[in-house]
């Protein structure tokens, strides 16, 4: 009897267990099939993107032999993880040494120390990507094109001039007004480089005196703090004296516009320079030629020579080195190229405004302007700011860039990568600007990664972010003469959102959509600062109060 109850009270356990293992065998079979499914499509889309590579390798190998003249690796990269930086020299031919030969031996802790350290900036001898792109007989037709569009501009404003003006301008118009007071700013421009000479004998005399004083002393620390404390308040003071100079003089926007740039391009070549030597010299670096020397220096200091500086202040480059790579020659051919380039888009660009942004906007404030009527000027703005954004970043960092490294012979010409290319915001920000990205990286984020944030490299990048947002807004701001922070909001705020929202996406579709983007940002920048311009000029606005010049006078000319 007692065998018999424990068998049927271990069949009623066995049925009450029943549906729990039929629940755990269901989700496990729900589990299996998501991992499958999930397997699948990531093994898709690898054997997409390798099939992908493989059709690029062979195009690139047929069609863009430039491409494969040398590692593709070391050409089109920048950066290098080294126990210590890379030694770049000058190289008549456009050579440099690039890299360090690696130690036989390491041990598990310095391995781990040299992981945990940020990539190094190395210039190499190579030439932009456009300029090895358009050898290729296809992508020059597509630089066909856009001369094309540049003569249909041309037409298109000489028609206008003739038959509704009665005259011929071809935008010279617009180039007085956008360039008046042009000789003001040459002339600040010229007293800026004074300031930035003197920061040179500053930083000398500041190592000279330090070298001199008892090491690790108490009054070895003032003096350092003392000079660090003045370089922050000469830098501050630099920014507001350029700042405050374009509502002195009320410049347009053009010349403000070369001036407030050239004072951020300066001020960073500044930091650069500083940062750049003031470690060298409190780590007690110095450069010994030969042993006459060694006993002649006799342990100070190293301070690079002036021409080093000067040479640096000019060359298209925000980081500094004691040498670059540098060509044999200057291609007066290829330079007077590019300066013609430059001057056509300087005037493609007046065409644009004369014929579409004035013709917008020229009479918002003035004219009735509901929802309807914005959405059409919107868009009928957005094949002009792609060309106005596209023009933009070739005639910068592609003709002008091009243009100074010919004549300085300066050997580095990757200015930008292949961000057309770009399916995520992260991609498209390493890749648009080099030049200035180089700049924050190497002095920004590094700081604030090892310093500040100690290892986020999230907290690292949103610095960066509302660094580069707050200047970009500033130097548009003050150029404009209006407060109207939509730059910093596009740019501070929904690009950075968009860049962890696009690091899923896929190849194609995150392209698409980075071009959509960009394109609809573009225009809704441009036509937002242009309503504001226009609406600032057109309406009679009285500021009775501080909080009205917070106001958008695109909403008050209205409301």
């Amino acid at each position: 009897m007692a065998a018999e109850r424990v068998e049927k009270r271990g069949e009623e356990e066995a049925q009450t267990r029943l549906p729990d293992l039929s629940f755990v065998h269901d989700k496990l079979q729900k589990f299996q099939s998501k991992m499958v499914s999930d397997f699948e499509q990531r093994l898709s889309c690898m054997v997409e993107d390798v099939l992908q590579d493989l059709r690029q390798r062979e195009l690139r190998a047929h069609e863009f032999p430039n491409f494969e003249k040398s590692d593709r690796k070391s050409t089109w990269h920048n950066r290098v993880t080294n126990q210590a930086p890379a030694d770049v020299s000058d190289a008549p031919n456009g050579h440099a040494n690039g890299t360090q030969p690696r130690p036989p031996l390491q041990s598990e802790t310095s391995v781990r120390k040299q992981r945990r350290q940020l990539p190094e900036k190395v210039f190499v001898a190579r030439e932009s990507y456009l300029t090895a792109l358009l050898q290729v007989e296809h992508m020059r037709t597509i630089y066909h094109i856009f001369y094309i569009i540049l003569v249909m501009f041309l037409l298109n404003v000489i028609c206008y001039d003739y038959f509704v003006d009665g005259r011929f301008d071809l935008g010279l118009g617009t180039f007085r007004g956008g360039l008046r007071r042009l000789h003001w700013v040459l002339g600040v421009w010229l007293l800026e480089h004074v300031f930035v000479l003197a920061l040179y004998f500053a930083f000398r005399g500041w190592a000279l005196v330090r070298h001199r004083l008892k090491p690790h002393s108490s009054l070895q620390r003032f003096w350092s703090h003392s000079c660090l404390i003045l370089y922050i308040s000469s830098q501050l003071v630099f920014c507001f004296v350029s700042t405050s100079l374009c509502l002195k003089f009320n410049l347009p926007f053009v010349s403000a516009c070369v001036l407030l740039l050239e004072s951020t391009r300066l001020l960073m070549k500044m930091h650069a320079f500083v940062r750049y030597n003031a470690e060298r010299v409190l780590n007690g670096k110095a450069k010994k030629e030969d042993a006459q020397e060694e006993k002649e220096a006799s342990g100070r200091p190293f301070v690079p020579p002036l021409s080093c500086y000067t040479y640096f202040l000019f060359a298209p480059t925000l980081i500094y080195r004691d040498s670059y790579p540098r060509t044999s020659h200057i291609r007066w051919k290829f330079a007077l190229n590019r300066l013609l380039e430059v001057v056509a888009i300087a005037f493609l660009y007046a065409f644009i405004h004369e014929r579409h942004i004035h013709e917008h906007f020229g009479q918002y404030g003035l004219e009735p302007m509901g929802p309807s009527q914005l959405i059409l000027k919107l868009f009928g703005m957005m094949l002009p700011c792609a060309v106005i954004f596209l023009c933009g970043f070739y005639l910068i960092l592609h003709s002008w860039l091009n243009f100074t490294s010919e004549l300085l012979r300066f050997g580095d010409r990757m200015f930008y990568k292949d961000w057309w290319t770009s399916h995520t915001y992260d991609g498209y920000y390493r890749n648009w600007n080099v030049v200035v990205h180089d700049w924050l990286y190497e002095y920004v984020y590094k700081d604030m990664y090892t310093h500040v944030f100690r290892g986020s490299k999230v907290g690292a990048s949103l610095a960066v972010f509302m660094i580069s947002a707050v200047v970009h807004e500033q130097v548009l701001g003050f150029a404009l003469q209006m407060f109207f922070p939509v730059m910093f909001f596009l740019f501070g705020v929904v690009g950075v959102a968009l860049v962890f929202l696009m690091r899923s996406a896929p190849k194609v579709m995150g392209n698409i959509f980075l071009w959509f983007s960009l394109i609809l940002g573009n225009a809704t920048l441009i036509s937002l600062y242009a309503m504001e311009h226009y609406a600032l000029k057109n309406c009679s606005l009285s500021n009775r109060s501080w909080t009205d010049r917070l106001l958008p006078a695109v909403w008050r000319c209205y409301n």
